[in-house]
């Protein structure tokens, strides 16, 4: 089993839609909301690399 500190650069790999997918696919009401809330976090970080670019 990997390790908690594996998840992070797991997660950097995946894009929106990789998390979509797996959203789309899950069956379970705790594993969707998981998924919504890694999405929703994705594109918080995506939002902030566009805002600070456009401040700087």
């Amino acid at each position: 089993m990997d390790s908690p500190g594996d998840m992070y650069p797991t997660f950097c790999r995946l894009s929106v839609k990789d998390l979509e997918k797996m959203l789309v696919k899950s069956s379970v009401r705790e594993e969707r909301a998981f998924y919504r809330t890694l999405i929703n976090l994705k594109l918080q970080i995506d939002q902030e690399k566009i805002v600070g670019k456009k401040l700087l």
